[in-house]
């Protein structure tokens, strides 16, 4: 297992800078050879959650993904980006985030993902089988390539997190069902992706980052900084640790090591890179819904009462609201309907997957955050 995390500084998103930015961090890593060889079909895994421009930081940089692309091509391979959006196409979300310019100037294919392959886990694994995007794996290498974001529903979204992609849009709202409000189940279903995805190497884009209510309707916030590792589980722990986010909320990076596909004990974890001034960001803000209870432990009583009593949850801003239908289309338990021309949320079906907030373009889908949720966490800090 390589334990090993690069971190570098990283103040813009120039293309040259972040190729040598990126050159560096790979070499800490055990360089390229270690990640590609000559001829290989590399697939890209940006984070490519919906349309949206940079300066929203709900993407992975156009910038960042070209560097990358480019290091690759200079290194003889060819290059492919792929992801499987929630919402809209493949080809649409590029367009409209401002991966057009360099995908023709290099030469770089987009890869749609629309077969599944039933893929069998690990003996002792909690879900036996995943249905994942075959195209996948006609590759020879991925290399997945998250956004620095915090998430609404799992605190933050990195490099395990970002593998959500390779599931087929219209069988994500399943697992979040089946899931339910466990949050360690889905972090489960993150993890077990994650290992049969296998990425050859992560490299987050953390210099224009998400806070508050990510991972769409967050705040970008400059952060500064390009990370890059072969074991994903160690790579989002060392980046938690840099926006102080406690570890054990962190549950993919938790539950990684606990099925033994990685590191989070920081202790154990080799960081190199450039050294850091004005971290950990001791303002970051996470999103609200897991300011309420994550810091006790899972089996906690405390905890389970505040799940299934005071749990935060979404909330309708009529006042904002398009009503064009998308968060009632896409909400797995169907918690959301339509009455006298508004639309309402069944507090009794919601399973606070928070799917509705994540693909409204509108900011219409509030976190609401009851009063002694509030109060439980301070106390729980």
């Amino acid at each position: 297992m390589n334990c090993v995390v690069s971190v570098g500084n990283a103040k813009e998103y120039d293309v040259e800078g972040l190729k040598q930015n990126i050159s560096k961090r790979i070499n800490d890593i055990g360089g390229f050879e270690s990640i590609i060889s000559r001829s290989d079909r590399v697939l890209l895994k940006p984070n490519l959650l919906t349309s949206a421009p940079p300066t929203r930081a709900v993407v992975t940089h156009p910038s960042f993904v070209e560097a990358v692309a480019s290091l690759i091509i200079d290194h003889g391979a060819k290059v492919s980006i792929g992801d499987s959006p929630p919402l809209g196409n493949l080809n649409r979300v590029l367009s409209k985030s401002g991966y057009d310019d360099f995908m023709r100037r290099l030469n770089v294919e987009p890869c749609p993902f629309t077969k599944k392959r039933t893929l069998e886990c690990v003996e002792g694994r909690v879900f036996r089988r995943l249905d994942l995007a075959e195209e996948v794996f006609d590759f020879d290498a991925v290399i997945n390539l998250p956004k620095l974001k915090t998430h609404t529903q799992m605190g933050l979204t990195l490099a395990v997190k970002n593998l959500f992609g390779t599931v087929l849009g219209t069988d994500k709202a399943s697992w979040h069902l089946r899931a339910g409000k466990n949050i360690d189940d889905f972090a489960t279903v993150l993890v077990q992706i994650f290992e049969q995805v296998n990425p050859t190497v992560s490299i987050i884009d953390g210099i224009l980052g998400m806070e508050g209510n990510g991972p769409n309707n967050g705040t970008p916030r400059f952060i500064g900084i390009v990370a890059a590792g072969k074991d994903a589980v160690a790579l989002d722990a060392v980046l938690a640790s840099l926006v102080n986010f406690p570890a054990n909320m962190l549950r993919t990076s938790v539950i990684g090591q606990e099925l033994g596909l990685g590191m989070a004990d920081l202790s154990k974890i080799t960081i190199l890179g450039d050294e850091l001034k004005g971290f950990p960001i001791t303002d970051f803000r996470q999103a609200k819904s897991v300011t309420m209870a994550w810091n006790l432990s899972y089996w906690n009583p405390v905890r389970r009462f505040l799940e299934n009593h005071m749990i935060t949850r979404p909330m309708i801003d009529g006042a904002v609201c398009k009503k064009c239908g998308v968060c009632m289309t896409h909400c797995p338990p169907s918690a959301i309907s339509e009455t006298n021309g508004a639309l309402s949320i069944d507090r009794k079906k919601c399973i606070s997957c928070f799917c509705c907030q994540e693909l409204c373009e509108n900011d219409a889908i509030q976190v609401l955050e009851p009063l002694l949720g509030r109060f439980f966490s301070r106390v729980s800090r």
